[in-house]
């Protein structure tokens, strides 16, 4: 029996008593002398008068006497060991306590020895308190009854004749027999489980903040313990729901979540068991707590409520098993049923069923360009069952409009869903007396399943949601709160199907700038038909309050033609961008739309708008206007004469280079196209790199530069082309320090063109995993593999290599990274490394990859990255298990 652990926190207690009195000593060796008899535990003693002070445990009652002319202190008391396991020897026992009263007294043991004692064991022990004080105690061991007596005194006191009378005055006889304690059935209705314990249990129930979310609702923890110390085991257990307004997204992360939880203070001995329990799944772990007790936890999840079950054995010697009836009488029991109160918004005209306790969240910010005018949600949480509810509501605006319901919902239903959704149950419903849809989404990964209905009333969108187990989630008190909507007054009725154009180019030109904002947000959701296409034709010959407003809306309107157009569209759109007052950037916007046109001469039309008269000025982005000459090669050939012109427009030099490059590339034997015009290509390319060098440092340096220079980096990296330039370009760029990108493409063009490369330069470039990879491809590329030193051809650093860029690509490039070790599969070879930052968020977490199959690398064989794949999970004991199972995920995402 280990009581050093066991009763560690009574000891702390037993001490209190010293702390009592600080009285001058009196003879009371003429004094009757009070006797103490307890007939429970089997003894009697004699102290100088009745005990004046009592403390209480669990376990047992100090008693004291202090004595008010003095400064001592007689106490003593009896613990009943007889239903703790007997594993323990008694000096073993008596070990322990002397040990834990010496520390936790803060004192320093004197003396220690055994007394000669017939009934059974007895030590007498002398400890320094501090330099005045001093405390003799005596320990006897009896039938299985510790029996303890001490006197706390001045050093010079402690042992007189009062003490020795004291001690000598204890007289053990036999103690009642022990009352068999029965286990107890113990069950939790909110928890909605029961189970058999060996005592009542202490309630340990806390708040957890939330993880997620620093200002979230707490996690409640519902934790009990019960031990059974006769047989050294030591049982927890709990339960606890998701925080209001979460639900168990993923059970297989949450299992995941919980094991890192139990594994940062116990070791894990062997792979977590699947179970289940009444169809719901759990997992059991077996544990090495605190590096000494052996433990066996499960966990349950059953839908968003938690379950944990801990058996831990106090002994180390021992391990704990789960064929006991701690773990066997554990059962689910059915949920019970709450109470359920009307929820009525405020400035609402409806009432739904709902919970007391909930949580609002009101959201009016960002909807400008949506038909919804704002979200109310209402989350709350089902304690008896752990069930999260979610009921919503939107306010549409006045210009909302569909077509019909049916695609309405659909549409909605679609945008609802997360990654991975099907749906697995739908069905058209009435809602009052409104047309709703119910339908159910089960995630393909994580087979959770949510309910949901849908459903439109008047001028209001509605969503009620229930993230529920199984069991809930058909019951009877979901479908009575899924079927509460009540619409209690009436409203003005809202047609949802009648135009709104009308409406939407009246407030165009409102003074009143929310009603403006609403109305030229309602272009990004509002659908208009061929109908209102005289409508949209004569808005464009509106104006405005402001040219800046006027050219804005023409340029939203010009943008609907994209969605409905009709046989004048084209002949519309060619007269407004040639009039006098169309700016460039509506421009821009017309010749994105033209091409997209069904007519036989919208691409005569934007070829001849587009080069005659190109939008030099214009702030958006370029490659809409383009697209007709990047979509398609067979047009950027046919036209390449005339589109190779606009190389003297800075704007439009790099479509013109990127473009000009994929026609080089071609195999249909159109590249001298190109290439018998490679000088007025790069005609630009001197000016162009000193406006760069000027400008890239400055406040408002244009970033589109950055797309030319790459587009001369890129060129020059898959072409041959040298002039008396394309040297001191690459030069130049190779060694700018601000933008390692440039630095990089420069050196691989300075590589591919056979430029002179500084020694200590190209080695300093290959020495960086960031440049590393481009440089030995263009090696490659050019047959000057041998040029690679062959420390970054060895399998481990090309590994490493490939690994850097696959995990910089998405998360950005890894600090650290280390060769856990190789496992082979099916005849291929594959290399587990670790990879981490260090960066003070990342806590020195050390991710595991997987990279491979292996192969050789060399001038002969094709320059392939290795193929990488992680799943950000952190490096387990057993490393190449868990690299095994990454490997069908290599195969199929892996890069």
């Amino acid at each position: 029996m280990n009581l050093k652990r066991s009763f560690s926190t009574n000891i702390l207690l037993t001490v209190c008593f010293v702390l009592v009195s600080n009285l001058s000593f009196s003879n009371l060796t003429l004094w009757d002398w009070y006797t103490y008899t307890n007939t429970d535990l089997g003894y009697s003693l004699e102290l100088p008068n009745e005990p004046n002070y009592q403390d209480d445990y669990d376990s047992f009652i100090i008693y004291s006497y202090n004595d008010t002319n003095s400064k001592r202190v007689y106490s003593f008391f009896a613990l009943d060991l007889r239903d703790r396991n007997q594993d323990s020897k008694p000096s073993e026992i008596v070990d322990n306590f002397t040990n834990n009263i010496v520390n936790n007294l803060n004192g320093e043991l004197l003396d220690k020895k055994e007394i000669k004692y017939s009934g059974g064991l007895q030590y007498k022990i002398l400890v320094k308190i501090n330099e005045e004080k001093l405390m003799s105690a005596q320990f006897t061991l009896q039938n299985n009854i510790l029996y303890y007596l001490s006197v706390e005194d001045l050093k010079d006191s402690v042992d007189n004749n009062n003490t020795k009378r004291f001690f000598n005055s204890l007289k053990v006889t036999s103690a009642k027999p022990m009352e068999v304690k029965e286990w107890l059935d113990f069950v939790s209705e909110k928890g909605a489980f029961s189970i058999t314990i060996p005592e009542e249990p202490t309630d340990l129930s806390r708040e957890y903040p939330n993880p997620l979310e620093e200002d979230g609702e707490p996690y409640y923890l519902y934790l009990y313990s019960a031990p059974d110390y006769k047989n050294d085991d030591n049982y927890l257990f709990r339960y606890n729901d998701q925080p209001l307004g979460y639900f168990m997204e993923d059970p297989a992360g949450g299992f995941e979540s919980m094991q890192e939880t139990l594994t940062a203070r116990a070791e894990l001995l062997s792979p977590p068991k699947t179970i289940f329990l009444d169809g719901n799944e759990g997992r059991e772990y077996e544990l090495l707590l605190d590096g000494k007790f052996h433990t066996i936890c499960r966990i349950y999840l059953r839908g968003n409520r938690a379950y944990l079950l801990l058996k831990q054995k106090l002994n180390e010697k021992e391990k704990a098993t789960t064929d006991d009836t701690f773990f066997n009488s554990f059962k689910f029991e059915p949920y019970k049923t709450p109470e359920l109160t009307t929820l009525q918004p405020r400035g609402t005209n409806f009432e739904v069923l709902f919970f007391d306790d909930l949580k609002r969240v009101i959201d009016t910010v960002g909807y400008e360009s949506t038909y919804l005018k704002n979200s109310n949600d209402y989350f709350a949480l089902n304690e008896m069952s752990g069930g999260t509810y979610q009921f919503g509501y939107s306010d549409l605006k006045d210009y909302f409009k569909i077509a019909s319901k049916d695609e309405f919902f659909e549409t909605n239903i679609d945008a609802l869903k997360s990654w991975n959704d099907s749906i697995i149950k739908q069905k058209n419903i009435k809602v009052g007396n409104e047309d709703g849809v119910e339908f159910h989404f089960q995630n393909e990964g994580t087979k959770v399943i949510t309910k949901h209905q849908l459903w439109l009333q008047n001028k209001r969108l509605f969503l009620m949601t229930g993230y529920l187990s199984d069991e809930e989630r058909d019951s009877k008190l979901t479908d009575s709160i899924f079927n509460s909507f009540k619409v209690i007054s009436k409203e003005p009725e809202f047609d949802v199907f009648s135009s709104k154009t009308d409406a939407i180019f009246n407030d165009l030109g409102s003074k009143d700038s929310i009603v403006y904002h609403n109305a030229l947000g309602a272009f990004d959701y509002y659908e208009f038909e061929t109908t209102d296409l005289p409508k949209l034709y004569e808005a464009l010959n509106y104006s405005y309050d402001s040219q800046e407003k006027t050219n804005l809306i023409k340029d939203k309107i010009a943008e609907q033609f994209s969605l409905v157009s009709d046989s004048k569209t084209l002949d519309v759109l060619k007269n407004l961008y040639t009039n006098e007052s169309t700016n460039d950037d509506l421009k821009a916007t017309i010749l994105t739309i033209i091409p997209n046109l069904e007519n036989d001469d919208a691409l005569s039309v934007y070829k001849d708008l587009f080069l005659n008269n190109p939008p030099v000025n214009t702030e958006n982005y370029t490659w809409g206007v383009v697209s007709p000459f990047t979509d398609s090669l067979n047009y950027a050939i046919e036209n390449y004469k005339d589109f190779s012109t606009l190389i003297k427009h800075e704007k439009y030099r790099s479509d013109v280079l990127d473009v000009s490059l994929n026609i080089l590339q071609d195999s249909t034997g159109h590249s001298s196209l190109v290439s018998d015009n490679m000088e007025k290509l790069f005609q630009y390319m001197e000016s162009d790199l000193q406006k760069y060098l000027e400008e890239k440092d400055k406040d408002e340096y244009d970033y589109s530069m950055n797309s030319l220079i790459y587009s001369y980096l890129n060129f020059l990296n898959k072409s041959s082309y040298k002039n008396e330039f394309t040297d001191t370009f690459t030069s130049t760029l190779a060694k700018e320090k601000d933008n390692q990108w440039f630095s990089l493409q420069a050196t691989t063009a300075r590589i591919v063109n056979n430029y002179p490369l500084d020694n200590a330069f190209i080695e300093t470039q290959m020495d960086s995993l960031f440049s590393r990879f481009e440089i030995m491809e263009a090696y490659h590329k050019t047959n000057q593999f041998n040029k690679v030193p062959k420390k970054y051809i060895k399998p481990e650093e090309f590994a490493k290599l490939a690994l850097y860029n696959y995990v910089g690509e998405d998360e950005g490039y890894p600090d650290t990274m280390t060769v856990v070790g190789k496992i082979k599969n099916e005849g291929d070879e594959y290399y587990a490394i670790s990879f981490g930052y260090e960066y003070e968020e990342a806590e020195g977490e050390e991710y595991l990859a997987i990279v491979g199959p292996i192969k050789e690398i060399s001038q002969k064989t094709p320059y392939e990255r290795y193929k990488c794949y992680t799943e950000w999970d952190s490096v387990e004991k057993d490393w190449k298990t868990q690299t095994k199972n990454l490997i069908p995920s290599l195969i199929e995402y892996g890069y």
